[in-house]
């Protein structure tokens, strides 16, 4: 009968346990690396779409500053537009200084004093300006004759200021004939009140 020796039956005892024991690494490491394995690839996927996202931002942060720069070079070149018209002062040549008889544009010699004292203000100011000079007239007579008359009081003044200095391309007449009044036509005080010239100084 063959008889192992004990050191035989070890050293096999051994080689089974080493054998039963790499088995079982591998079935119980086997997961745990296929899971590592696939949280790397989700990490790197994660690490791209940071990168992506970054590049994303870095774009958007590179048309804000266009948009800013577009934006700061539109005001500026606003700011250098010349400043649209504004009123600078409205004057009312009544009857009580110009004397505007009833049918008639002649200006007195009061009314010339008025208006020289007016362009003396705007020389003094020296600035660019543009008058718009408008002619009324009360209700008395017919409507176009009103109109015509209203301008023949708005082009006298016109005529005047020029005389004393006021470039003709910087006024403009207009007339409004009755249109307008600001006094009841049907009293004398009214009537008077509304003959007048009206300039309106702009800017």
């Amino acid at each position: 009968m063959l008889r192992l020796s004990p050191l035989i039956v070890a050293s096999s005892v051994l080689l089974l346990s080493a054998c039963a024991t790499r088995d079982f690494v591998k079935e119980t490491v086997a997961p745990v690396q296929t899971g590592v394995d696939g949280l790397g690839t989700r990490v790197q996927a994660h690490d791209e779409g940071l990168k992506a996202l970054d590049g994303r931002l870095q774009g958007s942060e590179a048309r804000i500053a266009a948009l800013q720069q577009e934006a700061a070079a539109r005001a500026q070149a606003a700011n250098n537009l010349p400043k649209p018209p504004g009123l600078l002062m409205s004057t009312v040549l009544t009857d009580d200084k110009i004397k505007f008889s009833s049918g008639r544009a002649q200006l007195t010699e009061q009314a010339g004093q008025e208006l020289d004292q007016l362009v003396a203000k705007l020389k003094a100011d020296n600035q660019p300006v543009f008058i718009e000079i408008q002619g009324h007239t009360d209700a008395t007579g017919s409507n176009t004759m009103n109109q015509q008359l209203g301008l023949q009081r708005a082009e006298a003044v016109r005529l005047h200021l020029s005389h004393a200095g006021m470039p003709l391309a910087r006024m403009a007449t207009i007339s409004y004939g009755e249109s307008a009044p600001l006094a009841d036509n049907n009293t004398r005080e009214g009537r008077s009140t509304n003959r007048r010239v009206q300039l309106i100084v702009m800017r």
